[in-house]
């Protein structure tokens, strides 16, 4: 690592693990929309004009370079591991893993503003796509919610509960209507489903099958009394809100696209 990159990893590092220390993992209800992307169009921003102005040259050549983005990955992707491996620790709402993908961010815009090379359609299509699947994937989590509620059969709710435990408006009522099972001939459940109804609509829910409530909201159907089997008198049902989901999927789109033309200007060139 040179000089200038360790200049623009280490103090932002360095801060962040005083902020872990001193606040903890941060509330990302803060982060939510329109916050994260008055966020994500401030870095923009800023990047471009110091882009323009040629502010920092060295220093903006070395954050920019394919070295720093070798290093940024690496060091996304051992945060990763760490998500992956010691789930507890919930180091994905960490200070420390929002500096690493702030930087890995950093590096693609300025990728981006500085490209004076060959083949540009497919760098921009590679860059821009891998830069709104992060931004969808860590921006965006501000902006998911994930919660469940059990309904009794014939009772109707307005409200879930998150993971923590707190009660959250679903903005609408659901009613239960009903609930049933089959089973193999060992007794294990081969499907079970819910027939739920809301606004004057009614779905059958099944396991793996939600109803696209919204265009960002899905109910699944978890859980039941599995002593009861048919006969559970209740079920459990998830609430998951992301309104970011398609960001994530013209980001994949674009960068799929990008890795074909690659693909197939190399092959074009032998």
């Amino acid at each position: 690592m040179n000089r200038n990159l360790a200049y623009s990893v280490l103090p932002l590092l360095a801060l962040s693990a005083v902020l872990q220390v001193i606040m903890g993992n941060p509330d990302l209800g803060i982060f939510s929309f329109p916050v994260n992307v008055a966020l994500l169009l401030a870095l923009g921003g800023v990047l471009y004009v110091l882009t323009r102005e040629r502010v920092g040259e060295r220093f903006m050549s070395a954050l920019a370079s394919a070295h720093a983005a070798a290093v940024f990955v690496a060091l996304t992707g051992i945060g990763c591991l760490l998500i992956a491996f010691f789930p507890k620790w919930d180091f994905q709402r960490s200070w420390i893993f929002a500096a690493m993908l702030l930087l890995l961010m950093s590096n693609l815009f300025l990728a981006i503003f500085r490209y004076r090379g060959r083949f540009k359609v497919r760098f921009y299509l590679n860059h821009v796509g891998l830069l709104l699947l992060i931004v969808s994937l860590s921006l965006g989590a501000a902006d998911m919610r994930r919660m469940r509620a059990v309904v009794n059969i014939g009772d109707t709710v307005d409200k879930a509960y998150t993971e923590e435990g707190l009660p959250y408006s679903l903005g609408y009522e659901l009613k239960l209507e009903s609930f049933d099972a089959d089973f193999y001939d060992n007794n294990v459940p081969s499907e079970f489903r819910a027939v739920v109804s809301s606004e004057g609509e009614q779905r059958t829910v099944r396991v793996n099958h939600p109803w696209r409530k919204t265009w960002c909201e899905d109910i699944y159907l978890t859980g039941y009394d599995t002593k009861a089997g048919a006969e559970s008198e209740y079920c459990i049902l998830e609430f998951i809100v992301q309104p970011w989901k398609y960001v994530a999927v013209v980001a994949i789109v674009l960068f799929a696209v990008g890795a074909v033309l690659l693909l197939w200007g190399g092959r074009q060139r032998n």
